[in-house]
């Protein structure tokens, strides 16, 4: 049953029993009146009492109709000891004025009755929107505030978010809270609050908090003096966490896309030069006059070009490539990677050791996991330190996954900057380091539905850092790795 119909309901059968003891009552009052002694000498005190309470528990109808009971109960019921026949002017007189004082009170009742249904309703009201406004608070992550600032004493209103992490019962009886504002934005804060007190401007400031957690927020507050009231302000305080990290995303995108952009254009414009450096250096390898150690530095020369060449043929080809998937043979490309980098390899006296496992293929565009091998492979070689430098490679295949592994001897990374090494310009790299090359790999590797990982210290036999990729292995390596 809807819950209209069963309040109508209620509240029919409420008014019947009303008009019921509005028959009734009056009656039993008349019957007590005229059997009693004591009441007989004043008759209508009795229903008279009874009259005022209807009409203040059931309202003017109620009232109404008791008063007609009582009237024709008394001049026409006939009992003894003192039986009451017809209208006398005393009868009258006394009926004139039980109905004026029964509609008086009853009025009054009802009166009464009115204001209190609307003061009932008017906290109805209010505590509806009180409830809205304390749902309001936590789903949009505000707290407000009331500051006293003789005394710097600051009370926060109920329902507020927890903005420092922790209840507001723990901030009771305190100051402003400045030992969970983060230390570098404590100066700028309590430079804010007092500029706006001595000016009466409004407060506006952002800065940071530190959760018991050791998670730091940003916290946006607003606050006015109050009218009247000199050493009073209100104000609010609003998470703006959320806000922050898009801000500072949106900012890393567009570095992002301006690095890609001159990288792009670098790559164009260098190519012209090195076309003219190769065919010059062509021209001179013709020459039948170079005695054997000139050859010798002509023929390095054209094998640095072509090296120089197709690092800028790959730079061109990550910004310019459509991402067309194709199976691509992991060691293929592992072993082009390192190609590129064996040069500097021989220089560093670096042991390259392989552990592959044959035909194993994943399904991406190509350039993309040479992308990835080439930002992991730099990356351990940057690493490694002048005893026993070794990069140990593997590919293996687990149920439906190729996992490639990536091991270096280096210097590893520190446990604080495990967390962060892929997030956009953060570089342990001060020097040289972009930041861009380990946040470029995580954004392939999950483009093309693979996982990457890091682990960091004595991972046993030299190796201190380990990178681990996942990949859905490709159809054509289905049947290698159920072998």
């Amino acid at each position: 049953m809807p819950r209209h119909s069963s309040t109508s309901g209620l509240y029919l059968a409420k008014q019947i029993a009303f008009y019921i003891c509005a028959v009734l009552l009056p009656i039993a009052a008349s019957l007590l009146t005229t059997h009693t002694h004591a009441l007989s000498t004043i008759p209508f005190a009795l229903s008279f009492s009874v009259i005022a309470g209807i009409g203040a528990l059931a309202g003017p109808g109620p009232a109404i109709v008791s008063i007609v009971v009582s009237l024709l109960f008394f001049n026409f019921h006939i009992s003894p000891p003192h039986p009451i026949r017809g209208f006398s002017v005393g009868q009258i007189e006394r009926s004139a004025v039980l109905i004026a004082a029964t509609f008086f009170v009853t009025f009054i009742s009802w009166k009464q009755r009115s204001a209190e249904n609307k003061l009932r309703s008017t906290l109805e009201s209010l505590q509806e929107r009180t409830d809205a406004l304390l749902q309001a608070q936590q789903s949009s992550d505000l707290a407000t505030w009331l500051l006293d600032t003789s005394t710097m004493q600051m009370f926060w209103d109920l329902g507020s978010t927890r903005i420092f992490g922790r209840p507001f019962a723990d901030l009771d009886n305190q100051a402003f809270p400045m030992e969970f504002i983060h230390p570098e934005d404590r100066d700028c804060l309590r430079e804010a609050v007092t500029t706006s007190v001595r000016t009466s401007e409004q407060l506006f400031v952002e800065y940071r908090v530190l959760w018991p957690d050791g998670e730091v927020r940003w916290i946006e507050s607003r606050g006015t003096r109050l009218t009247g009231d000199s050493s009073y302000w209100r104000g609010a305080a609003l998470d703006i966490t959320r806000r922050k990290i898009v801000e500072a995303a949106l900012v890393r995108s567009e570095k992002l896309a301006a690095m890609g952009r001159l990288a792009s254009t670098v790559a164009h414009e260098v190519n012209n030069p090195l076309e003219s450096v190769t065919n010059l250096l062509y021209l001179i390898g013709t020459d039948d006059n170079l005695n054997p150690d000139t050859r010798s530095y002509v023929t390095l020369a054209e094998e640095e070009i072509a090296r120089l060449a197709n690092i800028t043929r790959l730079t061109l080809t990550f910004a310019r490539s459509a991402s067309i998937r194709a199976p691509i043979n992991v060691s293929d490309v592992l072993d082009a990677v390192l190609s590129l980098y064996q040069r500097r390899c021989d220089m560093l006296h670096v042991i390259i050791e392989r552990f592959y496992t044959p035909g194993l293929m994943v399904e991406m565009p190509p350039h993309e996991l040479r992308q990835i091998a080439i930002n992991l492979v730099a990356n351990a070689i940057d690493a490694l330190s002048s005893q026993q430098p070794l990069i140990r490679l593997h590919t293996l295949s687990r149920d439906d996954r190729a996992i490639l592994l990536i091991e270096d001897s280096g210097t590893g990374i520190a446990n604080v900057d495990q967390a962060r090494v892929f997030d956009a310009f953060f570089t342990t790299k001060s020097d040289v380091g972009t930041g861009i090359g380990l946040w470029v790999t995580r954004e392939l590797v999950e483009k093309n539905g693979g996982s990457i990982t890091v682990e960091s210290g004595e991972l046993g036999a030299g190796v201190r850092t380990r990178f681990r990729l996942e990949f859905p292995i490709a159809p054509a390596s289905e049947a290698l790795a159920s072998s």
